[in-house]
C-alpha cells in the first residue's frame, strides 16, 4: 500500500494541498469509523484508488454496514491488476478474508465461503483464509466438512491460531464428539486462557457432558472478561436457559 506524509504541504501556487495517507485513514477506523469513511470518500474524490476504497470498506464494516463493506471488499479483491498496480495477491487475499468476516456479520455465510474460496485461490494454504472458510461452513450447519478441513489444518500446522482449535471443538461438539472437542478446546485455552470464544465453547461442552457448575463458571468468566462482546451475549443466554431449567442436559 502507498504510505505518504501525514501533514499538509505547501503547493507551488501557495495554497495548502491535502496529502492523503493510507496510514492516517486506517488509524482512524477504530476510534472514528465515520470520520475514516468521510476521509476515504474525500480521498476517492481526489483520485484515491484501491487504498482509499479499502479504507472506506473497513470503515463501513466498523460502523456496522457489513453488507456494503463486504461487497466493496469483494469487488476490490476481484479487480484485475493493471500494469501500474503493485497490489500483491497477498493483499487481495486479505481483502477477501475481511470480506468473509463482513459477510458472516451480515448473516450471509454462503457468500462468506465464496469470498474465502477466492482468497484461497490467490493465496493457497493461508491459515487465516482456511479459518474464515471453516467459520462460514459451520455457519451453514456443515459441521462434518468443517471438522474434516480443520482436522487437516491443525495436523499440518499444530501452531496455527487458537481460533482454529476453537472452531474444530465446536464442529466436534456438534457432531457429538465431546471428548475430542474437550481436548481441542483445552489446547486453545492453554495458548489463550482469556479467550472469550474458547471459554464460551468450553462451557457449552461442559454442559453437554453434564458439568453444569463448570459450564456456569466458564460463562461467568466470559461476562467478566468481555461483557460487551457477542460471546457475552451468548453466555447470558446460556446462563438464563440453565437458570430456567437447571436439570436440562
Amino acid at each position: 500500500m502507498e504510505d505518504v506524509a501525514h501533514a499538509r504541504t505547501q503547493s507551488a501556487s501557495g495554497e495548502k494541498k491535502q496529502i492523503w495517507s493510507v496510514t492516517t485513514c486506517m488509524a482512524m477506523i477504530g476510534d472514528d469509523p465515520y470520520g475514516a469513511r468521510d476521509y476515504a470518500l474525500d480521498w476517492q474524490h481526489h483520485g484515491g484508488g484501491r487504498d482509499a476504497r479499502h479504507c472506506h470498506a473497513l470503515a463501513l464494516l466498523e460502523a456496522g454496514d457489513e453488507d456494503t463493506a463486504a461487497r466493496e471488499l469483494d469487488d476490490l479483491a476481484h479487480q484485475p491488476t493493471q500494469k501500474a498496480d503493485t497490489t500483491p495477491p497477498s493483499l487481495r487475499a486479505i481483502m477477501e478474508e475481511e470480506a468473509a468476516e463482513a459477510w458472516l456479520s451480515a448473516g450471509a455465510p454462503a457468500k462468506a465461503q465464496a469470498s474465502a474460496d477466492f482468497g484461497l485461490s490467490l493465496q493457497p494454504g493461508s491459515p487465516a483464509l482456511q479459518i474464515a472458510r471453516a467459520r462460514s461452513v459451520l455457519a451453514q450447519n456443515r459441521a462434518d466438512l468443517a471438522e474434516q478441513e480443520l482436522t487437516a489444518l491443525v495436523a499440518r500446522q499444530p501452531g496455527v491460531a487458537p481460533e482454529a482449535y476453537v472452531l474444530l471443538a465446536e464442529a466436534e461438539r456438534k457432531m457429538g464428539q465431546l471428548d475430542q472437542a474437550m481436548r481441542h478446546i483445552a489446547h486453545a485455552l492453554a495458548v489463550t486462557p482469556d479467550s472469550a470464544a474458547a471459554l464460551l465453547e468450553r462451557g457449552i461442552i461442559r454442559e453437554r457432558k453434564g458439568d453444569a457448575a463448570g459450564a456456569q463458571q466458564d460463562w461467568q468468566k466470559v461476562l467478566d472478561l468481555a461483557p460487551d462482546s457477542h460471546e457475552a451475549d451468548l453466555a447470558r443466554q446460556d446462563l438464563a436457559v440453565m437458570a430456567a431449567d437447571p436439570d436440562s442436559p
